[in-house]
């Protein structure tokens, strides 16, 4: 088993780490500010887990290695320049953020055929200061995380074990992946996965950032319209790149996931309450940007990525 090594310091990547750390997985984190780092993690059975101590800078990576970047989209170009003198080896690289964009920085930066792994997760993790100015991680939520290998010829295998007889490597990484945080699943048709992510995340991420309330909200009355325009517009974005999303599920699973994750803050709200820069480029900026490649308006997230910008000035 390859040893991972985890970019940031942030909720899902502390959580990742204490994960691996629970289960006998080697692991390495480095965050841009070890000061910032959380020390430990608390568990959802109220268990307490102690993390290594930080690494203060990038090593050379074996071939069996895995490093993973759950980092936001518009901090993954420095932090892959970062690391490219260390991956002679082609090493794995799992990128997992929210919205989209992030495949095509590490293909430009990277190449097409390097040995690269997609991940979204809806584990819950949250990364709370305490009274002594120290840092830890909270599970908030048990979840899954789906991953896939965009940069395979194809026919892409569609199980994990063909992907074992095709790229060992990638297989091998997503079961060291398996091993940290279960449960892992392969997915052949990760992009579509990503893009149905991006559907939640495109609904919930700005309504709650720009009217301050819990994910649970989404559902009230008064969002019916704007829900209903933001998954129409996403719909036609979607279906022009060659996907198949229904409109009406499209919505519903919207509201799914903003009732399971009811008395959540969504990243973007908490990145507004802590005047932090803001992910709405990838992820309604994303549909704007693919909708004017095929000349669709979309007036309704044009209107969110404006409005959430100005909020975050």
């Amino acid at each position: 088993m390859g040893k991972l090594h985890i970019v940031g310091g942030g909720a899902i990547g502390s959580l990742i780490a204490a994960s691996a750390h629970k289960n006998g997985v080697p692991y390495d984190c480095y965050p841009r500010n070890i000061r910032t780092m959380p020390a430990r993690a608390k568990w959802r059975d109220g268990q307490s887990i102690e993390l290594k101590a930080a690494m203060p800078a990038p090593v050379i990576l074996e071939k069996d290695d895995v490093l993973i970047l759950p980092l936001k989209v518009y901090q993954l170009n420095a932090a892959l320049k970062e690391w490219l003198p260390y991956l002679n080896q082609k090493p794995t690289v799992v990128l997992m953020h929210n919205g989209m964009g992030g495949l095509e920085v590490a293909r430009d930066l990277l190449g097409g055929d390097y040995p690269l792994l997609l991940a979204t997760t809806s584990h819950g993790a949250l990364k709370e200061s305490t009274s002594s100015g120290n840092f830890h991680v909270k599970y908030t939520g048990l979840g899954a995380t789906q991953v896939g290998a965009p940069n395979l010829a194809k026919p892409i295998p569609q199980k994990l074990a063909d992907l074992l007889q095709v790229a060992p490597q990638l297989a091998n990484a997503i079961a060291t992946l398996d091993s940290s945080l279960p449960p892992v699943q392969y997915r052949s048709d990760i992009l579509t996965a990503l893009w149905a992510k991006l559907s939640v995340n495109a609904v919930i991420n700005p309504l709650t950032a720009l009217h301050d309330i819990q994910n649970k909200h989404i559902a009230d009355a008064e969002f019916e319209q704007t829900r209903s325009k933001i998954c129409h517009e996403f719909t036609l974005v979607a279906n022009a790149y060659g996907f198949k999303f229904d409109e009406d599920e499209v919505l519903k699973n919207v509201l799914s996931v903003a009732k399971a994750t009811g008395e959540n803050y969504s990243s973007m709200h908490q990145d507004i309450a802590q005047g932090r820069q803001t992910e709405i480029d990838a992820i309604n900026g994303y549909i704007v940007e693919m909708a004017k490649k095929k000349g669709i308006p979309v007036p309704e997230n044009t209107l969110l990525v404006e409005r959430v910008k100005a909020l975050s000035v």
